[in-house]
């Protein structure tokens, strides 16, 4: 009797322990535009190292296109202008660039916040 017992509430603990891994969802990094703007600007004035550089630029941003243009774009000033040594990490013309940036994100106009 005691082993049936066992038997079944130990199934009954797996089994939830089961459903409840099957509907975690995992987690999700969202950078939104004031993260990135806040992180050009650490960028332009020489606040910024290489590992918030990576952080800026590293994830996907498909939750708001225009921002993920932005950041393409970036990736492609890093290819031309990027020196990684402190405390600027790009030359002036690849600072330059990156302020060009910096006033088109701010140009943009407010995301919808339904999205």
């Amino acid at each position: 009797m005691n082993i049936a017992i066992t038997l079944c509430l130990s199934f009954a603990v797996f089994a939830l322990i089961f459903w409840g891994m099957m509907h975690m969802r995992t987690p999700r990094f969202r950078m939104e535009r004031e993260q990135f703007q806040r992180g050009l600007e650490d960028v332009i004035v020489g606040q910024a190292d290489d590992n918030e550089w990576r952080v800026l630029i590293s994830y996907p941003m498909r939750h708001d296109p225009p921002l993920e243009q932005l950041r393409l774009e970036c990736l492609q000033i890093e290819e031309e202008e990027y020196t990684g040594k402190p405390p600027y990490l790009f030359t002036e013309t690849g600072l330059q660039q990156l302020r060009d940036v910096r006033e088109r994100l701010l140009a943009l106009p407010p995301q919808d916040e339904t999205e």
